[in-house]
Parts: C-alpha cells; structure tokens; sequence
C-alpha cells in the first residue's frame, strides 16, 4: 500500500508544478500511469477509463496544455492504483461471498 501512496504523491507532485513541466516529465508521469495501468490490466483489474485518460492527456500534452494533461494522468494514475488495491482485496474477500 505505501508504494501506491508515494508513487501517487510523485504524480501529484509533478501536477504541482503545472505550466512549468517540461516534456520530458510529462512523458515520464504518463510512462508511470501507463505501467501502472498495465499492471492493473494483468491482474484484471484494470477501469473502463484509465486508458481513456492517458489519450485525453497526450492528446492535451500535444497542444500544449500541460495542466489539463497532468491532471489526467494524476487521475489515471491513481485509478490504476486502486484498480491494484481492488484486485487485491478480491484475491482475499471473495470467499466471504461464496454460499456455505
């Protein structure tokens, strides 16, 4: 769980700092939401919207609207990371939902 929060804080961060983001940074945070997206997706786990959002956000990035693109990728990032934790859970919960 704490690895979801720092990753979720380093994004976070990088919104922050809006306008004054490089390309290169964008790149990087929308490289961590996708793998993190990609890591939701083989544990089945991964939202309807998550990959919606990192387009929507390269899509901003091209023309130059840098804090709508860092917002979406904040928002994606963070939907993949609780797409993780859902998955999680399920692997331990779901025998409490199974008829006895």
């Amino acid at each position: 769980m704490k690895k979801y929060a720092i990753s979720g804080l380093l994004v976070l961060s990088l919104v922050a700092g809006g306008a004054s983001l490089a390309g290169d940074e964008f790149e990087a945070a929308w490289q961590a939401a996708d793998d993190k997206r990609k890591e939701a997706a083989g544990m089945q786990s991964e939202w309807r919207d998550t990959k919606k959002m990192l387009d929507k956000a390269k899509q901003a990035a091209e023309k130059g609207d840098i804090d709508t693109a860092m917002s979406l990728v904040a928002m994606a990032h963070e939907q993949a990371a609780d797409g993780i934790v859902q998955a999680e859970r399920e692997a331990v919960m779901w025998i409490t939902r199974v008829p006895r």
